[in-house]
């Protein structure tokens, strides 16, 4: 079937992907706030559901609990996935993650942020577009392949969670267990948590920045000085912790750690 025809289709669903990804945005899977931690656990069952719907295989690997205040709470399960296991073709690994940032129209949105809202071609939800609208792209993708019968080219594994706004708790220590079971014979993989650069063209985002997070702490003396007397001599704190964060990049803003930046 000319792909025109698939193209037409996609445009006719419109109304249908909108209503799925406004189900979506209602489900306050806000991963920081332990009062909604039923909610990301919900929004990745929905997740799953949509999936099998499609033929693939499922499961939910447990990551565990998290303590919060002396409490443990779990942590929301990991959703792996699997469409496909010919061994003639190549896997694709798709990542991508169902929770998302705290939202209140008190913090600015015009509109309620988990109701999803239309406004000249656009539409504005909490996780519209980071990231359950491309979630859901890759899942309405493969629906409309599968509903014009075009085989789908590559084996397709998923792997979605639902603490990635709160430093994917968990998620590296189930991946290195499963780097020869659910990861073994993955060839490339997509992860489709990036943006475009305008409306119209497409890209593909090969690389972001990392980061590192340390805590420092600088030590003194532990009681008042006369400044007439120690001014000069003894060593202000403040000032110290100052001067050692002045020395983590340059002028140009370049980061002075040595093996930090690889020419």
């Amino acid at each position: 079937m000319p792909l025109e025809q698939v193209f037409k289709d996609i445009d006719a669903s419109y109304d249908h992907y909108k209503s799925v990804l406004a189900e979506a945005v209602a489900i306050k899977s806000i991963s920081s706030d332990p009062a909604h931690r039923q909610e990301t656990i919900k929004m990745t069952h929905w997740a799953k559901e949509r999936l099998e719907k499609l033929g693939a295989r499922c499961t939910l690997e447990d990551i565990g609990t998290q303590n919060i205040d002396g409490k443990e709470i779990p942590l929301p399960p990991v959703l792996f996935g699997q469409l496909g296991e010919d061994a003639k073709k190549k896997t694709v690994l798709v990542y991508g993650h169902l929770d998302v940032q705290p939202a209140a129209k008190e913090d600015g949105w015009r509109t309620e942020p988990f109701t999803l809202f239309e406004k000249d071609g656009k539409l504005f939800g909490r996780g519209a577009s980071d990231d359950k609208g491309p979630v859901l792209s890759w899942l309405h993708a493969i629906e409309m392949l599968q509903k014009h019968k075009i085989d789908i080219p590559v084996n397709v594994k998923f792997c979605f969670e639902a603490m990635e706004e709160s430093g994917s708790l968990g998620l590296e220590e189930l991946l290195t267990r499963n780097k020869d079971k659910f990861l073994a014979g993955v060839d490339f993989t997509c992860i489709s948590d990036s943006y475009w650069l305008g409306t119209t063209k497409p890209c593909l985002t090969h690389g972001l920045r990392g980061i590192c997070s340390f805590n420092v702490e600088v030590t003194g003396i532990q009681q008042d000085l006369h400044s007439g007397v120690f001014g000069g001599v003894v060593h202000e704190p403040l000032a110290d912790l100052i001067w050692v964060m002045s020395q983590l990049t340059t002028v140009d803003n370049r980061i002075a750690i040595p093996g930090e930046i690889l020419d």
